[in-house]
């Protein structure tokens, strides 16, 4: 199994405490600005659950492996591709970055950013498995719910996860787009939403997706749909 982010890995050994708040406290004592505290907590937090991921994809008898690239840069996506050599059994795609504000505070960077790691990104990587001849027998983009009924703030993500379903349908093999609700936090790792998010969705009586079930769904779909774009939430907006 073959994991690819942007996050540098392996991580540096640290000894920050495990909530983030905690965390914040610490890093401000040490000194730095408030947008570098931010980047570290998030850097850590995501190095932390990189390797509970690894771990637990090994203790179920897989064998991992993860690489830190950025899927917006088509080079480093072919030489992974390329890599990898033999038979790919399946690709799931699931990229993607929030800078949520309304369209009048958003300005062209921000919007291509989140735009381009998931629109581009997937276009990138549909590429490099053309040119490599590569065949797998799924192909399943992890877009949002956003795509189908909107949400404040987020024109652009919108508009990203909606373009990756005519990239699904022109794909040859087995593709589909997935548009998922938020996911609830499940163990050890985090879900779609932070607890501010949740308690949001809590106030607007927007379910939150029970992560077993998700996975559930997702491998009934591999197995047995024939759509090229599904949409699972536990409630609409």
């Amino acid at each position: 199994i073959e994991l690819a982010g942007r996050t540098p890995w392996p991580g540096e050994p640290d000894d920050l405490p495990a909530d983030p708040a905690a965390m914040r406290a610490v890093l401000a004592g040490r000194g730095g600005s408030v947008a570098e505290i931010e980047r570290r907590v998030r850097t850590v937090l995501a190095q932390r659950e990189i390797g509970r991921t690894i771990d637990e994809v090994r203790a179920a008898g897989g064998d991992p492996a993860y690489r830190s690239l950025d899927v917006r840069d088509p080079d480093a996506v072919r030489h992974l591709v390329k890599e990898l050599r033999g038979r790919i059994d399946g690709v799931v795609f699931a990229a993607g970055v929030l800078d949520d504000k309304l369209m009048a505070d958003k300005d062209e960077r921000s919007f291509r950013t989140v735009f381009e790691t998931k629109a581009d990104g997937a276009r990138t990587l549909l590429a490099a498995l053309a040119e490599a001849g590569a065949e797998p027998g799924f192909v399943t983009f992890f877009g949002s719910i956003a795509a189908v009924l909107g949400n404040r703030g987020q024109t652009d993500y919108a508009a990203a996860n909606d373009a990756l379903e005519p990239l699904a349908a022109s794909w040859p093999g087995r593709a589909v787009t997935v548009h998922w609700g938020p996911w609830a936090p499940a163990a050890d790792h985090s879900g779609m939403v932070s607890p501010e998010l949740a308690r949001e969705y809590e106030r607007r009586e927007i379910g939150l997706l029970d992560a077993d079930e998700g996975v559930a769904a997702l491998l009934r779909e591999l197995a047995y749909g024939t759509d090229r774009a599904v949409l699972y939430t536990a409630s609409l907006w």
